[in-house]
């Protein structure tokens, strides 16, 4: 009997651990949450003014530079970017921040953020595009023409003077 309670109280800690590794692990840093589909937030003067390199991958072909990155920590800038109705995006400056990023892809797949990371004053944050899976070894014909994307990353307030988006392979 007393070996039966000794062996069920070491699954229930087992099992009470695991539960707190899966719960526990699961948070980002600096409580950030990337929005991969946010072009409709964006204002569309802001968008004209601030185009990326779509075409070639020289400056002759395309002048304009290949990704763009804007730290938002005021409403003052917040407005400057973002439309009216943006709803989706609720900051509260006194703790929070904004990073808006802008690029050029052909894919319109989910992205998820998989790290944060916060050196010497930069932030570098690491994103995963979703790839889905091939059929019998052939692409899956998602690709479009090329197109400037927007992310919008909401974290905790930081000081940071410089962010590098790297897309994890």
């Amino acid at each position: 009997m007393k070996k039966n309670t000794t062996r069920a109280l070491a699954w229930g800690l087992s099992l009470l651990l695991l539960l707190q590794m899966l719960v526990g692990c699961t948070g980002r840093p600096y409580h950030a949450e990337l929005y991969d589909l946010a072009a409709e937030w964006i204002q569309e003067d802001f968008a004209a003014e601030h185009p990326v390199r779509c075409w070639g991958n020289s400056e002759e072909a395309d002048p304009h530079p290949k990704t763009r990155v804007f730290l938002v920590k005021d409403r003052e800038q917040y407005e400057a970017i973002f439309r009216e109705d943006a709803d989706g995006v609720r900051v509260d400056f006194n703790s929070q921040m904004l990073v808006v990023y802008t690029f050029s892809t052909v894919y319109h797949r989910e992205n998820k953020l998989t790290d944060l990371t916060l050196q010497d004053g930069v932030l570098t944050v690491t994103y995963r595009m979703e790839t889905p899976n091939k059929l019998f070894g052939v692409g899956v014909g998602d690709a479009s023409q090329p197109y400037q994307r927007w992310f919008v990353v909401k974290l905790d307030r930081l000081e940071v003077d410089t962010v590098i988006f790297e897309e994890e392979k």
